[in-house]
């Protein structure tokens, strides 16, 4: 059986899959919506939709990485604290700087 304490390290990569995922999506959506559709309304709609659910998500993962810090942690499992914080608030940067373009750079105009 795993304990819960054996999954920290593999949490560790959950904050930059959640970006990684955002980028993908709004990147590979643009050229399939503007493709097939020419809909720049619902490129926007899908960014926002998808950038709001992954900035939560890392938002969640940030606040409990931050309760975890409290508990008094030491050794290991207080360096993986620490980095999984760390990790989940440059994921939280990084996809907020991949909505900027996406959001405010007109989709669909070729």
């Amino acid at each position: 059986m795993i304990r819960r304490t054996d999954l920290r390290p593999f949490a560790l990569v959950v904050p930059p899959a959640i970006w990684a995922a955002c980028f993908l999506v709004v990147y590979a959506s643009e050229s399939l919506i503007c493709g097939r559709t020419g809909s720049a309304t619902a490129h926007a709609t899908l960014v926002l939709v998808v950038g709001l659910l992954a900035l939560a998500s890392i938002a969640v993962l940030v606040w409990r990485w931050s309760w975890r810090a409290r508990d008094g942690t030491t050794g290991t499992e207080a360096f993986h604290v620490r980095a999984g914080r760390a990790l989940a608030l440059l994921s939280l940067l990084a996809t907020v700087w991949t909505l900027l373009p996406a959001l405010m750079l007109p989709a669909c105009s070729g």
